[in-house]
């Protein structure tokens, strides 16, 4: 087995984490799959990537406490020493609006959507030798404001300045960069006919998959002068106004 890079993707245990890291094992990386609440998810993550010929380790973390960054990355780099790249992929995505938004809320949100995946970064450009990458999953929200969602979406545009400041500061070690992707997964109370009828609405008729994101992810952890970006996969959506996404 030839361990020569190894990632660790934070929220790995279900949802769009599961995917990228199941794609990243299929890329050649040895995985470290960190979870808070999904445990078990995150172990059947390893075991369907050590099928794969791959290495994984789980690593159990609340990104609510920022004082567990440090931790979660020296125990990524003790298990991989050849860590190479980050996924900041983990994220607390709930409503609130600004009449119901709270200062509990409104905090959580910024803490474990945008000053986690900052400090896990800096932890990470500190341990590892470079040259390597990071990758942050923000949303095209950011493109097309609206205030529901008002917390995350702050939390969000966040990340988005976070992501083109650790490309300057990490440069030259690390490249970062970051997908804002559209609708992807079905969540929350979704119908599977409400899901569909937000991709059909798209300007291009269709949202993306999971393995689109995957793609994209791939494809910036392999271009070795591209840093600063935050490519939208969202099937367009975020060409429309406000007024025509309020029903999505």
């Amino acid at each position: 087995m030839n361990n020569t890079k190894a990632v660790l993707v934070t929220g790995a245990g279900k949802r769009l984490g599961r995917a990228l890291a199941l794609r990243f094992a299929r890329e050649g990386y040895d995985v470290a799959l960190h979870y808070n609440g999904s445990g078990q998810a995150a172990e059947e993550v390893a075991r369907e990537i050590e099928s794969l010929g791959r290495r994984a380790v789980t690593l159990k973390a609340d990104l609510r406490d920022l004082d567990a960054a440090p931790a979660l990355i020296a125990k990524a780099h003790h298990a991989f020493p050849y860590l190479t790249g980050l996924v900041n992929s983990a994220s607390v995505f709930e409503r609130d609006n600004l009449e119901t938004m709270s200062v509990e809320f409104f905090r959580e949100q910024m803490r474990v959507n945008a000053e986690t995946p900052l400090f896990l970064s800096q932890e990470f450009w500190r341990a590892v030798d470079g040259p390597g990458w990071i990758l942050n999953m923000i949303d095209c929200k950011i493109f097309q404001l609206t205030p529901d969602y008002f917390s995350y979406t702050l939390s969000k545009m966040a990340l988005e300045n976070v992501t083109r400041l650790l490309a300057m500061g990490c440069a030259p070690k690390l490249r970062v960069n970051a997908i804002a992707p559209g609708v992807v997964l079905r969540s929350g109370p979704q119908t599977e006919e409400q899901f569909q009828a937000m991709h059909n609405r798209t300007p291009v008729g269709k949202g993306p998959t999971a393995d689109e994101i995957c793609d994209v992810a791939v494809m910036l952890s392999n271009a070795p002068s591209t840093s600063g970006q935050i490519i939208a996969v969202d099937g367009g959506r975020h060409f429309y106004s406000p007024a025509v996404m309020k029903d999505f």
